[in-house]
């Protein structure tokens, strides 16, 4: 289905409102730079104009970030509708070159305005690149540590009934030397009845306040004496073990500390470029408004 969905996308017709209403996802790519050899052959000539494999991979690409369905195939499962997109643009294009449409002022205006954002996205890919450096990652980490201590850990089974006798009765059986981890695959109405019970481990935020003190007071090997309500029925709980957690590995959330720590230094660079620049904003009727609406100290 997904294949031929993904087909049915690729294949519609270029001048479709939907393809034209979506040139990001539609349009090929720019082409790779890769050399002109072996593994990069022509795959397709509209007239004087060539189409090589980079096209489509680079179009394959792009095309993934509005279908993230099509970066689970292979260039090979999608490589008729995608050349026939390629050809598509190729024909397009030498159809607006035909008509000198480069020289219209609306083509210039669209040229100037994707100038001015790949500009834009060029000078902070280049910024971060050269600022997020491995030691501003590793002060942000010491800090999202110190911040985030690590917390109590208990491995807990549980069995859930839906009233108290039934509880207490499982309490008794219990007490006198049934297995736990039977009696929950017999009895427990929660979905882990199957697995024995089996919660594993768990901080004591990641459960119901009721349930996360009975546990957290209770040592490994212990049952409940009594049983616990909360709002999905009665608890029976028997305490596994108990271990004190861990913070994550650097590794672990080394992506999501990048993202920080170069939206902190993009926050920065900003702050630069307007504290040096003479910036004015004016309302919607076209007045100036007063300084200290800005937003902008240095207008002050």
């Amino acid at each position: 289905m997904a294949v031929k969905f993904l087909r049915a996308a690729l294949v519609a017709p270029a001048l479709a409102t939907a393809a034209l209403a979506a040139p990001a996802v539609f349009a090929p790519a720019p082409v790779m730079a890769q050399d002109k050899a072996a593994d990069n052959p022509v795959v397709a000539k509209v007239g004087k104009d060539e189409i090589r494999r980079s096209d489509l991979m680079a179009m394959k690409e792009a095309m993934a970030q509005q279908m993230p369905q099509l970066a689970m195939l292979p260039l090979e499962a999608v490589y008729r509708p995608l050349i026939e997109r390629a050809v598509d643009s190729k024909l397009l294009a030498q159809a607006a070159a035909k008509q000198d449409l480069a020289k219209s002022d609306e083509v210039k205006k669209r040229l100037e305005e994707a100038r001015n954002t790949v500009l834009q996205q060029v000078y902070l890919e280049q910024l971060v690149d050269a600022q997020v450096t491995d030691d501003k990652i590793q002060a942000a980490y010491d800090q999202f540590v110190k911040e985030n201590p690590a917390e109590p850990e208990v491995h807990a089974r549980h069995i859930l009934l839906k009233t108290e006798e039934d509880a207490k009765a499982v309490i008794a059986e219990i007490s006198k030397g049934a297995d736990f981890a039977k009696v929950a695959a017999e009895k427990s109405t929660g979905p882990s009845g199957p697995k024995g019970g089996d919660l594993g481990f768990f901080k004591k935020g990641d459960m119901v306040p009721e349930f996360a003190e009975a546990a957290f007071a209770m040592k490994a090997g212990e049952v409940s004496k009594e049983p616990v309500q909360t709002q999905f029925g009665w608890h029976v709980i028997k305490v596994e073990e108990t271990r004190q957690g861990e913070a994550p590995k650097l590794d672990e959330v080394r992506d999501q500390l990048r993202q920080q720590v170069a939206g902190q230094v993009i926050e920065q660079k900003m702050a630069e470029l307007r504290k040096g620049a003479e910036v004015k904003l004016f309302g919607l009727d076209g007045k100036e408004l007063p300084a200290e609406n800005t937003g902008d100290k240095a207008a002050q």
